[in-house]
């Protein structure tokens, strides 16, 4: 469902100035989602914590293609003439976690599952999350009979709406707060690569380059980006192959069948746009080596990658990221974030962090809720223990499978 053109201009232009009385509405349905749409990213581009994740592409494919069972509920503050002043992206879902799958959970639209975003939040825009977050939180309260908790994952800590969120869960539910902590490694971006590679010893410089200049002399290696030898469908179907090589214990959720039809529609939408970027490596004629992430205000976000392995003794993997980190250097990019996950390799490339959190709480009239959490009680007394699943080597919530380095 789309606005006129009128309306489309309207948008643009009205929600940063409104003012007056607001009503808080509950979207249930998709063609109340869809009229949403000339509103999303006008608002999004307003936030002060904006990230690739919130967009309306990212948050319209995962709902067509991800969504399983869960039912929108999201929440917008409208003004007198019905234009949307903030939005609340929300759903009912059951998480896949074999404990927490009897549980219905309101969380982010997006927020769990097969190509889940890793940077989630409340769409308000800048300067006003004192005056609309507690308003658009009123929503939580509203639809806390419907569910047993909420979980909002990977919400910036420094986000203007994390005080407020914690302020309405405290109030509504029991036992609410921060669950988990995860560090987000990344690096702030200097003016040149050989700016960057003073911040590193001889060695990490010197391995980095030996590494490069096999790949060049004795492979004749190439670095290029998607559109410039490879079209995009022939680099993503690649790329999946390179991908696929490193999860021999389990099956990455990147490239499950929903997911990766997700990503498909996404690249092909946002590489073009330069919303997103996939670096490459040639080698002895064929790709070796490629980096998916996606691009917003000045950041690069690295969402996965994937290299052949039989190579691994000139680290492509490293190569890669090389190759990303300079590109981004030459677009003027500020920020190179590697996205939640604390794990060796992202110590030694970057220099700065920021954390993100999820939070929960819990409805006191949920006997679910109550069971679940006697269950997480005593489950905490005894040894963990792993099994392969379906993982994402960015998702580090409690019970998931971690990545491996990114080099052989």
């Amino acid at each position: 469902m789309f606005l006129h053109k009128s309306r489309r201009d309207e948008a643009q232009s009205v929600p940063a100035t409104r003012r007056g009385v607001l009503t808080l509405d509950i979207v249930r349905d998709e063609a109340g989602f869809h009229a949403l749409q000339p509103f999303w990213d006008v608002l999004v581009d307003q936030m002060a914590t904006r990230s690739p994740f919130v967009r309306w592409d990212w948050m319209s494919l995962w709902w067509e293609e991800c969504r399983r069972e869960a039912r929108l509920v999201i929440g917008v503050l409208r003004d007198d003439e019905g234009i949307p002043q903030a939005i609340a992206p929300l759903m009912l879902a059951s998480e896949p976690d074999p404990v927490r799958k009897h549980l219905v959970t309101l969380t982010f639209l997006a927020g769990f599952g097969d190509a889940h975003g890793e940077r989630l939040d409340l769409i308000v825009p800048a300067g006003r999350e004192d005056e609309l977050t507690p308003q658009l939180c009123r929503v939580f309260k509203v639809l806390q009979p419907e569910c047993d908790n909420v979980r909002l994952n990977h919400l910036l800590e420094e986000s203007p709406n994390r005080p407020h969120l914690l302020a309405v869960l405290q109030e509504s539910f029991s036992h609410a707060g921060v669950l988990n902590r995860q560090f987000c490694r990344h690096i702030n971006l200097p003016a040149s690569w050989e700016d960057y590679e003073t911040r590193h010893s001889s060695k990490w410089r010197n391995l980095l380059r030996r590494g490069r200049r096999a790949f060049t002399e004795e492979h004749a290696g190439m670095a290029t980006q998607v559109g410039e030898r490879m079209t995009i469908a022939e680099a993503m179907k690649e790329f999946r192959v390179l991908h696929a090589m490193q999860w021999a214990e389990g099956i990455s959720s990147f490239i499950t069948e929903a997911s990766w039809r997700f990503h498909q529609r996404l690249a092909a939408r946002w590489l073009p746009q330069q919303r997103a970027m996939m670096p490459l490596l040639e080698a002895d004629g064929k790709l070796v080596a490629a980096l998916y992430g996606f691009v917003e205000r000045e950041q690069f976000f690295q969402y996965q990658s994937g290299w052949e392995r039989s190579l691994a003794k000139i680290s492509p993997g490293k190569l890669v990221i090389r190759w990303a980190v300079d590109c981004c250097i030459q677009r003027g990019l500020q920020v190179y974030d590697m996205l939640p996950g604390d794990y060796e390799y992202k110590r030694q490339w970057c220099d700065s962090g920021r954390w993100l959190l999820d939070l929960e709480g819990f409805n006191p009239a949920s006997w679910r809720a109550a069971a679940f959490r006697a269950l997480r009680t005593v489950r905490r007394w005894l040894p963990r223990r792993r099994t392969p699943s379906a993982i994402s080597p960015n998702d580090s919530q409690e019970g998931k499978e971690p990545a491996p380095p990114p080099s052989a």
